[in-house]
């Protein structure tokens, strides 16, 4: 936020600006403050006491300039809006946290995360468990060894994801598989099958055949950023490509670990926030794979962004305001 003075040297009016952009459009929100000049004491005053109504019509605003800006195949405007607000308010808990906060909220968020990507592949740590595992080192006797590492393994996950800056690329994707198979699986981590004989579970689809899958991943990845740079939506071009990894299948295990990495890789570079697949969604998430199957991808898309502005939207904007209301 910042000051603004408009009007003659006689007829002053001062305002509390918040500037948004998406893409080449921008919009601006307003707070008249009067004809006097504030003080910087009198302007740290309204600027606690009118940040909130400020971030929120800026979030609105962003959810009507994404809506114009981006191009979509599939997702409905009403769709791209309510994620571009959720983009906004996403980036600004980031922006309004201190750091100790936003590194507590970022963890708390990653046991979560990892609790899900393994649980619908059929984990049971529960999410006590799999915090104390992450945060404390505190391992589960009571699960077996192959569990514990399917969790434990995103500690490096996570550091690898953390540190890699670059495009989406098939050294990327064996990385992230050999970290997630780590002490599971070592003959086959980080390599892409060399069999046909592998289905999905719960879907009814035949898998890419085994010679053909580097050069179709490349495809899809080459898709994917050819779809950014031709201005259509991040969150749709994800989706897209999340659909078309799986179906390809490229490992005989963990593909759905990986593919919800880089599904999520891709998002959060893009300033959306990642996605939480949880056991309990484990049915919603396959039936909209499903739907790809079908060639409904205006279906598929849509269930994804369902899933991303139920989970996002309404707790993004209440801890705005709690955070923005504080004394």
């Amino acid at each position: 936020m910042r000051l603004e003075c408009r009007g003659s040297k006689d007829n002053k009016k001062y305002y509390l600006v918040k500037d948004i952009r998406v893409g080449p459009r921008t919009s601006r929100m307003k707070k008249y403050l009067g004809t006097k000049a504030p003080t910087a004491r009198e302007l740290k005053t309204y600027e606690k006491k009118f940040a909130l109504g400020l971030e929120l019509k800026a979030a609105s605003a962003a959810g009507r300039l994404g809506a114009v800006v981006y191009k979509t195949q599939y997702m409905a405007k009403d769709q791209v809006g309510a994620l571009e607000e959720v983009r906004y308010l996403s980036k600004l808990i980031s922006d309004i946290l201190t750091i100790s906060e936003l590194e507590a909220y970022e963890q708390q968020f990653e046991v979560k995360y990892v609790q899900g990507t393994t649980a619908i592949e059929g984990n049971t740590l529960t999410l006590p468990e799999a915090s104390d595992l992450l945060i404390h080192d505190i391992i589960p006797h009571t699960r077996s060894l192959r569990e514990v590492n399917e969790v434990q393994n995103f500690k490096a996950v996570k550091a690898y994801r953390d540190s890699y800056k670059g495009r989406v690329s098939l050294p990327f994707i064996r990385q992230l598989h050999t970290l997630i198979l780590r002490n599971i699986d070592e003959e086959s981590a980080g390599r892409f099958r060399r069999t046909d004989d592998i289905g999905i579970q719960g879907m009814d689809i035949r898998v890419s055949p085994s010679m053909l899958i580097e050069d179709e991943l490349g495809g899809i990845i080459s898709d994917y950023y050819t779809h950014l740079k031709e201005g259509y939506h991040p969150f749709e071009a994800a989706v897209l490509f999340h659909y078309h990894f799986e179906s390809i299948h490229p490992f005989a295990d963990g593909n759905g670990r990986v593919g919800r990495e880089v599904l999520n890789y891709m998002l959060t570079r893009k300033g959306y926030p990642r996605l939480i697949i949880t056991r309990n969604e484990r049915a919603d998430y396959l039936r909209a794979m499903r739907l790809g199957n079908e060639d409904n991808f205006e279906e598929l898309t849509a269930a994804f962004a369902r899933i991303c502005i139920s989970q996002k939207a309404e707790i993004l904007r209440e801890n705005v305001e709690k955070i923005l209301s504080a004394d």
